[in-house]
């Protein structure tokens, strides 16, 4: 199954040279949803909405220098290896070409609702995120914020003794901030054009500018949870079949659904991130030990090395088993004597939970090293932190469940 008939032609644009205060904007338009492209003269990359949140952006900052290179994937390119793309580059729009020539995006909804169908093979307890974080309503903005950093996830919702009460996402904040500051300051109402942002189709509509945050950023920061909060919250059980999950999600605005258990009480969350990883599952890639953009591999790293360091780990701490290990291997347009650098990202989901290391390097060796011994590192400096995403050690017959519905629908 290829993404041809999902992929869209409308999206929104920006100019490298707009104003980070022009994109917050932006995203306060309701056509926009998970992410900005970003066109000079040829596609120079994405912008993730929770990149916003980063309090380090000046707001008279230019876009060129926060935009994030996502991979391309073609038009017809297999659904499977679009949602590894999007699940490894963590990004949830991706730009697609005809040859060589920029064509449209592909968004994780998109895929969704091609595959939709078929996914009655799966329950949400096939694919859902355990160990649940969450906030209090009485909590302020600024925890909010620090919880979504912290634990890189994009949604955490609010509960109230056994009770989610409410959902704060990265929409909700960029939203919540965007609002407040026109309200507050003002600006002017040239939205897009203004500074080169641009719409792909009509009705893109103007909006005020995005003034100085002076001190009112740090009032803001102090509003309880409960005052941003989106509600209702959608829920679901585990038993529920996947196909009537997702429909659920793109019928909302949420990306997300709270999972709970028999009595009401939340147990996890269903992200579309989690769907689209549940896609990617095939007799040869679902082992312990994943590693995307093999391409990447170069200097005499094998995945043989990759394993070996691995099971070092697994081998070396007698109380911690990982149960699965993802090494994600992205490539910037920087080089160094024709090496190019290389972020790679370790993930390791442990029964102790997951445990994440990041590096940097020029050449797939020594980032991976780098990335390896700092992953190794969190998992050593404390074993009972809980991340969102661990997993449980499927059985063969879950394993087989998760493989079955795409030989359904091919």
């Amino acid at each position: 199954m290829d993404i041809s008939e999902a992929v869209t032609t409308e999206h929104a644009s920006f100019d490298p040279e707009t104003r980070v205060s022009k994109l917050r904007g932006a995203f306060d338009e309701e056509i926009l949803t998970n992410a900005i492209l970003v066109e000079g003269e040829e596609v120079e990359g994405v912008i993730p909405r929770k990149e916003l949140l980063d309090s380090h952006h000046d707001p008279e900052e230019k876009l060129r220098t926060i935009v994030r290179s996502p991979p391309r994937v073609s038009r017809t390119e297999d659904v499977r290896e679009t949602a590894r793309l999007m699940v490894e580059s963590e990004l949830k729009l991706l730009p697609v070409y005809e040859g060589t020539q920029f064509y449209g995006v592909i968004t994780d909804h998109a895929i969704l609702n091609l595959v939709l169908e078929h996914l009655d093979a799966l329950n949400v307890e096939d694919v859902f995120t355990r160990d649940l974080i969450s906030v209090k309503p009485d909590d302020t903005l600024g925890r909010v914020i620090n919880v979504l950093r912290e634990n890189d996830i994009s949604r955490v919702p609010v509960i109230e003794e056994t009770e989610a009460i409410g959902l704060i996402s990265v929409f909700d904040l960029v939203e919540f901030i965007v609002r407040k500051m026109d309200r507050n300051r003002g600006g002017a109402p040239d939205g897009f054009d203004g500074h080169a942002g641009a719409g792909s189709s009509s009705g893109y509509r103007s909006h005020p500018g995005f003034g100085d945050r002076s001190g009112e950023s740090a009032r803001m920061l102090d509003l309880p949870a409960r005052d941003v909060m989106s509600t209702p919250v959608y829920t679901v059980t585990p038993e529920t079949p996947l196909n009537e999950a997702v429909d659920e999600i793109l019928g909302t605005e949420y990306s997300s659904l709270v999972v709970t258990n028999p009595n009401g009480t939340p147990t996890g969350i269903m992200t579309t991130t989690d769907v689209l990883r549940a896609l990617t599952v095939d007799e040869e890639s679902y082992m312990d030990i994943q590693v995307f953009g093999v391409e990447h591999l170069e200097g005499g790293l094998t995945r043989a090395d990759i394993s070996s360091r691995i099971e070092k780990i697994d081998e070396k701490y007698q109380n911690m088993d990982i149960l699965e290990a993802n090494v994600v291997f992205h490539e910037h347009q920087e080089r160094q004597r024709g090496t190019p650098l290389l972020l790679v990202t370790v993930r390791l989901f442990t029964d102790q939970g997951r445990f994440v290391g990041s590096a940097e390097e020029y050449g797939a060796r020594p980032a991976f090293k780098e990335a390896a011994a700092i992953a190794e590192g969190n998992a050593l400096e404390d074993k009972s932190r809980k991340h969102p995403g661990e997993r449980r050690n499927r059985s063969s017959s879950q394993t087989k469940k998760l493989l079955s519905w795409w030989r359904t629908a091919e």
